[in-house]
């Protein structure tokens, strides 16, 4: 039962950052992308002064970073109690195509060309990078729910074998009503 209680926390953790992570992901889209991408390319301009400070990635990406390393602590207890190997396998396919490999192969090019590039491309060509980047902002909350969600069941999936492994070790109690059934009655 203790290999099972030490999975189950572990997943439950990164659970909790993954979960932690999509809501991020979500509220920085939903409260700062309509400021961002308002009025195109004067809102970038502005935006990129107004986050000289702490920028988005300031944020995101140490989280991205811790969420990846409690993913990875994950999937050694899972593969060490063999436990909900299939859902956090699912959350870290999630994790690495739809946020880490997309961030850096689809949206930091887009990122690049909408802010540090920005005079050496033409308008088309930036509003073009704009509304390929949001698309990409789409697929990455998508693939961030996934990520949480999957890596919730695996958390789940350890808690019921965790609550059936202390069923097991319980000892059998008489049923309601006490005493033992007797042929006399």
């Amino acid at each position: 039962m203790r290999s099972v209680t030490i999975a189950g926390v572990i997943v439950g953790g990164y659970a909790a950052v993954a979960g932690f992570a999509f809501a991020a992901t979500v509220a920085e889209t939903v409260l700062l992308y309509p400021n961002i991408f308002r009025d195109i390319p004067d809102s970038l301009e502005l935006t990129q002064r107004f986050m000289s400070v702490v920028a988005v990635g300031d944020v995101m990406r140490p989280l991205g970073g811790a969420l990846t390393l409690c993913a990875l602590i994950a999937l050694v207890a899972v593969l060490r109690y063999r436990i909900a190997r299939g859902w956090l396998a699912a959350s870290l396919a999630a994790l690495i195509s739809g946020q880490f490999l997309l961030s850096i192969l689809y949206q930091w090019p887009r990122a690049t060309v909408l802010f540090d590039e920005r005079n050496s491309h033409t308008l088309d060509e930036i509003e073009r990078a704009a509304n390929e980047f949001l698309i990409g902002q789409g697929l990455r909350i998508a693939a961030s729910a996934l990520t949480a969600v999957f890596a919730i069941v695996a958390a789940l999936v350890c808690y019921r074998a965790h609550i059936l492994a202390q069923q097991r070790l319980a000892p059998a109690y008489p049923q309601a009503g006490g005493g033992t059934a007797t042929a006399n009655h």
